[in-house]
């Protein structure tokens, strides 16, 4: 499974990372500790929240279903009702605006992984 899903990250990673507004998700660190590959977090420069979520309705009337994994924690209601302020976390909020997570499972061939990647850039070149 873990080989499947390395497999769906290079082909997302091979046709995103030739865009200038890519930023891809890293897959091991300088120790080479290795991620498990379940979530592809990818992010997009110079998207905001409001176009990020215009991409993600437009990608789901294209049948790709995509979402937001990690909002940030004063973003929730109970954070919010003890008083936690999302301003006062902006690295946080830079993270989550323009956040996209793509579809990562064992049974996705990779050529949908292909159309999905392919469909990511048309979206978001229409939207930029």
């Amino acid at each position: 499974m873990l080989d499947r899903r390395r497999d769906i990250f290079k082909v997302y990673s091979d046709i995103l990372g030739k865009e200038d507004f890519s930023i891809i998700p890293f897959t091991k660190d300088d120790n080479g500790t290795e991620t498990s590959y379940h979530l592809y977090l990818y992010r997009v420069k110079g998207f905001n929240e409001e176009k990020r979520n215009k991409a993600i309705q437009i990608l789901a009337e294209k049948g790709i279903a995509t979402n937001v994994h990690y909002k940030p924690l004063p973003m929730l209601t109970l954070y919010k009702n003890l008083g936690y302020d999302i301003k006062d976390y902006p690295n946080a909020y830079a993270m989550y605006e323009n956040e996209i997570t793509l579809p990562v499972y064992s049974t996705l061939a990779l050529e949908d992984a292909e159309y999905i990647a392919r469909e990511v850039v048309n979206v978001i070149k229409e939207l930029m």
